[in-house]
């Protein structure tokens, strides 16, 4: 067990360094002349810039504080500044959710990378919408779990970025491996999350019936 929750540890340490470090990398898109990450695609989003932007600062600051939702001696400590930092995170959700469903509509990646960006603006905004519900009806370990499919979602921002390289890196061109990614930046962060919430759930029901 002690291993298990140095790995745990490990992990979400890891996750907090690359989800700041993705934010931070993200603040160049809010420059009136952002670099470009690939052929055309910010040329295109630059050409929808309000929706653009507000994409990009809801993501980023849901970057910056979703991890730290999760870090026990905040929520027993500091109960407040938690909720706080929850209202915060789900209003940027919102904002980067609206902002990027209507990016998604205006790239220039084709018809499956839309499909795939819009699907997970769509199921960003209803999962955290179903966390804000939970926790206004005081499910808490409900809360929880939708909370951490919600955050699955915003590190699909770090997915993206990562992934983003290696089809290049293979000899794939890049919108193939961008178009992709739309889809396999989310897919695999949710299938993850559930992996690690129904592993949760094993955990607690073999305690249980050892305690019986």
């Amino acid at each position: 067990m002690k291993i298990k929750s140095v790995a745990k540890k490990g992990f979400w340490l890891l996750l907090m360094l690359s989800a700041t470090g993705i934010a931070l990398l993200s603040t160049r898109f809010l420059l009136p002349d952002p670099p470009h990450v690939g052929p055309d695609i910010i040329d295109n989003f630059m050409d929808h810039k309000p929706a653009f932007l507000t994409h990009v600062l809801g993501s980023l600051i849901a970057l910056l504080i979703g991890p730290w939702q999760f870090v026990s001696t905040i929520r027993r400590r500091w109960p407040q500044l938690h909720r706080w930092m929850g209202r915060i995170y789900m209003i940027a959700v919102l904002l980067g959710g609206i902002g990027g469903f209507i990016v998604a509509w205006t790239t220039s990646s084709g018809p499956v990378a839309v499909a795939g960006f819009a699907l997970l603006s769509v199921i960003w905004l209803f999962v955290t919408g179903k966390g804000y519900q939970s926790v206004r009806a005081g499910r808490y370990a409900e809360h929880r779990m939708w909370m951490i499919r919600s955050f699955a979602l915003t590190a699909a921002a770090i997915t993206l970025r990562l992934g983003l390289p290696i089809a290049p890196a293979m000899g794939v061109e890049f919108q193939t491996g961008y178009i992709a990614m739309s889809w396999l930046s989310w897919l695999l962060n949710l299938t993850l999350a559930e992996i690690y919430l129904r592993s949760g759930r094993n955990d607690q029901a073999v305690s249980n019936r050892a305690v019986v």
